[in-house]
Formats: structure tokens, sequence, C-alpha cells
């Protein structure tokens, strides 16, 4: 039985949030004094800003797609079922999740943006996970 599903959107307020967060460590390193015999190391902490501002777009891009909440703290995302362990973390902006899939082997933390989804599904959302009882 499905106690709640969405269609869930691109954040656009995740994506400007892990843009301006990148960016800011990126302007960092480029406005340190470096000396000149540490250009390498310079170079290759601004490639790494930059593949992991590539690969967070790419995560908040990944999350799109449609999530259902089933019965027993179940959630079906990406054509494959999870269950919810813990109690998820709640702020106005989003929730995180910490999901297990059901065959045990792998864990991820999920975060549901609030501007993902509409906020009639965002509002049942909050209401109806804060009611169930959460596994461990």
């Amino acid at each position: 039985m499905v106690l709640w599903q969405s269609d869930l959107r691109v954040s656009w307020r995740a994506q400007w949030v892990s843009l301006l967060l990148h960016g800011l460590v990126a302007a960092f390193i480029l406005l340190m004094p470096w000396p000149l015999s540490y250009t390498p190391l310079w170079l290759l902490l601004l490639s790494l800003v930059v593949f992991d501002c590539v690969r967070s777009q790419r995560r908040i891009n990944g999350t799109q797609g449609e999530i259902k909440l089933l019965i027993d703290s179940r959630l079906r995302w990406q054509n494959q079922e999870w269950d919810l362990l813990g109690t998820p973390w709640v702020l106005n902006s989003g929730m995180m999740l910490r999901l297990r899939r059901v065959d045990g082997r792998k864990k991820v933390h999920l975060w549901l943006a609030a501007d993902s989804m509409d906020t009639g599904e965002w509002r049942d959302l909050r209401r109806t996970i804060l009611q169930q009882p959460a596994q461990q």
C-alpha cells in the first residue's frame, strides 16, 4: 500500500548551494598566497574541487524520478525498495533519509529537498514520515 508518492524534480536550491560552496572553496584556493614551488599542489586542489563540483551536480540530478513511501517504513525509489533507518533529519528546506536496500547490501543517505516536489506533497511527506515508527 502506498502512503505517499511524488515525481521528484531537480532541486534548484540544492544545485545553487552546491555551486556556491564549491565556488567559495575554489576562490579560497585561488586567493591564498601560494609560493611558486607549491603550484602542483595548488593545481591538484583546484582540480579536486572542480571534479567534486561536477560529481555533486550529477548526484543532485540523479535524484529525479518517481518515489513512493510504502507501509512498514519502506521506500520505493529508482526501481528498488529501501528500508528507512532511524528518524529522518527534517528541516523546512528538506529532509535527510537514511536508507538501506531491502537485500541489505547498500546504505545511502538521500536528501529530499522541499523544492523538488509540490508544496502539498512536501507537507504530506513531512506529516507521514514523522508519524511512522523508525527501524534501527
